[in-house]
């Protein structure tokens, strides 16, 4: 893959993800210690970030490097390219919860009661 297809793939990732979090370049720059002209340009692929910049990136979105640099495989519906992003932007405690919450979803029966044995599931 050309390098010009990676940095469009991580363009998009990080318009997504400030798009999300309905953030300004303005704002999530200001946060990350970046300009916001470097930020757009970055975002319309006119420049190239280099590591520095990616880890600005990050800070000014409040996620990991590791998150930001995760791009989609496969194709995906919108709901699930959403839910993904969302998700990213969940703290420890709050993934947990979201676990728990879809593994009653998941085991709901309209024939069986909920069982609360799903709660105390390892994870």
């Amino acid at each position: 893959m050309p390098d010009s297809d990676y940095r469009d793939l991580f363009a998009r990732r990080l318009r997504a993800l400030r798009d999300s979090l309905d953030l300004s370049i303005e704002e999530a720059s200001e946060r990350g210690g970046l300009s916001a002209t470097f930020w757009g340009s970055v975002e319309r692929v006119v420049q190239e970030p280099c590591l520095n910049s990616i880890f600005g990136f990050a800070k000014g979105l409040g996620i990991t490097t590791g998150t930001l640099m995760t791009f989609d495989s496969e194709p995906r519906s919108e709901e699930r390219k959403e839910l993904d992003t969302f998700l990213d932007f969940f703290s420890t405690q709050q993934l947990q919860l979201v676990l728990r919450i879809s593994r009653l979803i998941y085991d709901y029966r309209s024939d069986k009661p909920i069982d609360s044995s799903a709660d105390s599931r390892p994870s």
